[in-house]
């Protein structure tokens, strides 16, 4: 192992991404010159790879795995499951000298390649004549490039939308939302929503979840960047309009259950939209499985994001790397291909789960024709605007648990916006310092 099991094991403890540099780099070794490998035949040979995600998506994933071994009849692929916990599974496993040969890096990349945990890919990409990185559009491939090295391919992407209940608009008078509705207009909407004596709120702002605090963030225009010593971006007006929006939205109009109210009740990511409770949630696609499988009980849609200062939007991203550590590169190659190529972007869309993360036209098509939800155009409009800039930090964690602590704080009304603001400054420079 390339590092040492107390040092990941301590940091685990912290439930954060380690600090520290690692020794050494990963040794890699290149496909042969037709991307041709011990995989098309010859000698058995055992691949792990980590899935993470609802049943749905772990039998989605198996579908791909399945495929394969099919036409490769001497690899067997053997699931990993890492849970709900990703990272800190991901981190006991690398610790424990078991890490899979292909890691579930989600957003981590920078992180991992940095500490010498993935094999750079551009030894193999450069032996094998039939692979094409031009399939995969520059922003997504953006945040898996660590100091001129590629680390990672992206399989799928999932930009945020808002769900939102069909019949409670009607319900209550309210003009179902449009892809070019606005923040106010978003706003005016949970207001009418919101009953507070039934508990029924027009919106679900999820706590301890910074991706959904820095969309809102990149709605009003904030270029937040962390990948230098100090953070750019967040002592700007348009950052502190981001936060009181927030604020107002949860504590002041109370149109959504606050971080504590929502521990409190314990439910999962879609029960109160399931239930009716809330009006409105944003999410990507990995709820359409779920909805698809057990259908909502009312009429349903999605919209893209409300418009503010941009349209821009998170999104949530599936990226597969291969350990430094694997016995098998060659073999892990052909497969990390597969799963991030054509034949493996097909079954994505088709399990309506994520978009492709790639400039295929006839995977996206499969998507549109599901018409699944009606307006399931909204997603792939979106992918444009998807922005990834936050991702390019080794601190990316330990940030983004900080911005999850300061604003949850200032969501349960302990601190103002203006001082929340001032917090996450200090906080995130002192982070990015080391």
């Amino acid at each position: 192992m390339k590092k040492t099991v107390s040092l990941f094991l301590a940091l685990i403890l912290m439930s954060t991404v380690l600090f520290g540099c690692a020794d050494g780099g990963g040794s890699s070794a290149a496909a042969g010159k037709d991307g041709a490998s011990a995989a098309e035949g010859g000698e058995p040979v055992t691949i792990e790879v980590a899935v993470s995600g609802s049943a749905q998506e772990l039998e989605i994933h198996q579908q791909k795995f399945d495929l394969y071994t099919q036409e490769h009849p001497n690899v067997t692929i053997k699931p990993v499951d890492i849970g709900t916990e990703r990272f800190q599974k991901l981190m006991a496993l690398i610790g424990s000298g078991t890490a899979p040969d292909i890691i579930y890096i989600n957003e981590w990349c920078y992180s991992l390649a940095y500490r010498n945990v993935l094999m750079p890919l551009d030894p193999f990409m450069e032996s094998d004549e039939a692979f094409d990185l031009s399939y995969y559009p520059e922003s997504l491939l953006l945040p898996l490039r660590y100091e001129d090295q590629l680390f990672a391919l992206p399989q799928e992407v999932s930009p945020y939308v808002m769900y939102y209940n069909k019949d409670m608009f009607n319900a209550a008078g309210v003009e179902l939302p449009t892809d070019d509705w606005t923040m106010e207009d978003f706003y005016a909407a949970a207001k009418a929503l919101t009953n507070a004596e039934e508990k029924v709120y027009g919106y679900r702002h999820p706590g301890a979840w910074a991706d959904q605090i820095l969309n809102w963030f990149s709605l009003s225009g904030v270029e937040y960047d962390t990948s230098g010593t100090e953070v750019k971006g967040l002592d700007t007006p348009e950052a502190l309009e981001a936060l009181q929006f927030l604020y107002d939205l949860v504590v002041v109009d109370q149109l959504s259950p606050n971080p504590a109210s929502l521990t409190a009740m314990g439910k999962s990511a879609d029960a109160m939209f399931r239930n009716q409770s809330v009006a409105m949630e944003a999410a990507g696609l990995w709820m359409l499985p779920q909805y698809k499988a057990d259908a909502l009980p009312f009429e349903w849609d999605v919209v893209r994001m409300p418009k503010g200062e941009t349209q821009n939007v998170k999104a949530g991203i599936l990226n597969w790397g291969i350990s430094a550590d694997t016995e098998h590169p060659e073999e892990t190659w052909e497969l990390l291909k597969f799963l991030a190529g054509p034949e493996g972007m097909r079954i994505v869309a088709e399990s309506n789960m994520a978009l492709p993360a790639a400039a295929d036209d006839a995977a996206n098509q499969i998507v549109l024709d599901t018409k699944f939800p009606e307006n399931v155009k909204a997603f792939v409009d979106s992918v444009p605007d998807v922005d990834m800039t936050d991702q390019l930090s080794i601190y990316r964690t330990e940030v983004n648990t900080k911005m999850q602590e300061l604003v949850d704080k200032m969501l349960i009304g302990e601190s103002t916006p203006e001082e929340t603001q001032q917090a996450l400054i200090k906080e995130i420079n002192a982070i990015l310092a080391g």
